[in-house]
């Protein structure tokens, strides 16, 4: 009896995208002159050679994954937060400015107070992008692009002019005073914030997998329409869903200036929103792979250092590199596998049976 063959698509996208990935860099990295396998070499013992340098990507791996969060929380409700530069930068000098006006000398109250200033100010910088798309339909894609090029702009002659510390070789304000510092372990390098990231991304899967209000942002992200025809009130799940995504922008700015930098300074952001939008997109919006991407590309940016000082090959070749994962990862479902099966042998009765009801079907109706 003939077998029949049909198509059947093996769920392999992921591994061919990988190979794909580090194919290409290979490539890319033998074009700029350089052996491959001694580059991907440097860049491991770079990010893993020393203690210091573990701590060095502990200490970056909360800056991609919020800003992440603050590309994904709005996507989930069908909004797209790509001004997560602005928001943090907003964020950074609120912290940065408090201290220059507010001091408790209680440890723990200022960093509280400066965390809270800056998470704040990253939110209602989101937000009025999101109150024009709803009310009025404006692009939020538009409005949140454009408005970090204007408060970056318009915070960095602030740190050139009237708050730029006396006699300092960079534009920036003055550095935090010692009880704004955030926490370390010990008398090490190693920050806290990794602790602050785990809760985080605790908190926030909880909330979009088990609670009824993150059912209804996912809902509204999905299927507008029927989200509002079955009473769920869309336009505020908007809102609050681009509020909270620039609060987690901004709260990345305060921890960078509380933890890393200690100052607010002039180009403060270094593009950390859109690299936490790369992570997101090669996520699909799911904090837990977000946390994962997020630990690569920490370990890209430490590492690619120690490859800079020992080849040809500057630092900046790491956006290259994570172009290309973002690249390959866009593609990954047009890059599973394609393979015949068999299908199982059926009986002569069972055949003729399907014969006459596909016969049927073709049929023009009585």
């Amino acid at each position: 009896m003939r077998l029949n063959k049909i198509g059947r698509k093996i769920p392999s996208g992921l591994f061919v995208v990988i190979a794909l990935t580090l194919l290409s860099w290979g490539l890319f990295i033998a074009i700029c002159g350089e052996n491959p396998f001694n580059v991907f070499r440097l860049i491991v013992t770079g990010a893993f050679g020393r203690t210091d340098k573990i701590y060095a990507v502990i200490n970056k791996i909360f800056i991609f994954f919020f800003t992440s969060l603050a590309y994904s929380i709005p996507a989930w409700s069908g909004m797209y937060n790509v001004g997560a530069d602005g928001q943090l930068t907003i964020g950074a000098f609120a912290s940065a400015l408090i201290p220059l006006f507010f001091n408790t000398g209680f440890r723990p109250a200022n960093i509280l107070v400066a965390l809270l200033a800056a998470s704040i100010a990253g939110g209602l910088w989101a937000l009025w992008p999101a109150v024009l798309r709803v009310r009025y339909n404006i692009s939020e894609i538009v409005t949140t692009l454009l408005g970090s090029y204007l408060i970056i702009t318009f915070l960095d002659y602030f740190a050139n002019f009237p708050l730029r510390e006396k006699y300092a070789a960079l534009p920036r304000l003055p550095f935090i005073p010692e009880n704004y510092k955030f926490y370390v372990f010990g008398e090490s390098s190693l920050s806290v914030t990794i602790l602050l990231a785990l809760v985080v991304l605790s908190v926030v899967e909880f909330y979009r997998r088990h609670t009824i209000s993150g059912f209804r942002l996912k809902m509204t992200g999905l299927n507008a329409f029927l989200a509002e025809s079955s009473g769920i009130r869309i336009g505020s799940y908007r809102i609050w869903s681009m509020f909270i995504g620039g609060m987690f922008a901004g709260l990345t700015g305060g921890l960078l200036v509380l933890s890393l930098n200690f100052t607010f300074m002039a180009g403060f952001s270094a593009d950390y929103g859109m690299n936490g939008m790369l992570v997101s997109l090669i996520s699909g919006n799911i904090p837990w792979i977000a946390f994962g991407v997020t630990t690569i590309f920490a370990i890209l940016q430490v590492g690619a250092i120690n490859m800079q000082v020992h080849t040809s090959i500057p630092s900046e070749i790491v956006g290259v590199l994570q172009s290309i994962i973002v690249f390959f990862f866009a593609a990954r479902a047009t890059l599973s596998l394609k393979v015949r099966v068999r299908r199982p042998p059926t009986s002569d009765v069972a055949a003729r049976r399907i014969s006459k009801e596909k016969a049927n079907r073709r049929s023009p109706s009585q």
